[in-house]
């Protein structure tokens, strides 16, 4: 009997290692929103890190997150460094490139829970008396995290793409009534 049921444990555990490694490693997971206001007016909230976390969701999986601001206090080069013991790990953002009211491009290090990098972009774009505010990311998602995402049977664009659209909608409020909270 049990024999048996290792058997069946481990034909189990081929399924979701041959399911993983058929996964593709690049991903790409991008969400958009309608904001009334000009791009002028949105794109401090991209540039710099510091207004960037004024509407991030990430900061709400973990409030006792330590951050650190780097280098200017927007563009090129402005960088946030956090450190959690919550569910953020460890790691930094830095603007690497931008277009001023169009494009803030970020790459993403984290160190903790696991190594890897994530490219980043913010694109605005005019719509009539509104702006389209694109947020995307890209990058190579290690075997392991295909793994374990497989075994919770996770779905990494509908949890971070929830996000995403969270800190989306929290952005618009900010901006369409002028406060920051």
């Amino acid at each position: 009997m049990i024999k048996k049921i290792l058997v069946g444990l481990g034909i189990v555990l081929a399924i979701f290692v041959v399911i993983a490694a058929l996964k593709p490693e690049d991903y790409l997971i991008k969400r958009s929103i309608m904001i009334k206001a000009n791009a002028d007016v949105i794109y401090p909230y991209l540039v710099s890190m510091k207004k960037a976390d004024t509407w991030m969701p990430w900061n709400d999986l973990d409030p006792n997150v330590k951050t650190t601001y780097l280098g200017p206090e927007e563009g090129s080069g402005a960088i946030s460094s956090w450190v959690s013991t919550g569910d953020m790990g460890t790691g930094q953002a830095e603007v690497v490139e931008v277009v001023p009211n169009q494009l803030v491009k970020t790459k993403i290090t984290y160190t903790k829970p696991m190594e890897m990098s994530q490219d980043s972009q913010f694109i605005l774009e005019p719509q009539a008396e509104s702006t389209q505010m694109t947020w995307s990311v890209t990058g190579k998602q290690p075997f392991i995290a295909r793994l374990i995402c497989t075994m919770l049977f996770m779905n990494m664009d509908k949890y971070v793409g929830g996000m995403f659209e969270q800190g989306l909608n929290k952005l618009k409020l900010i901006v369409e009534q002028g406060s920051e909270k």
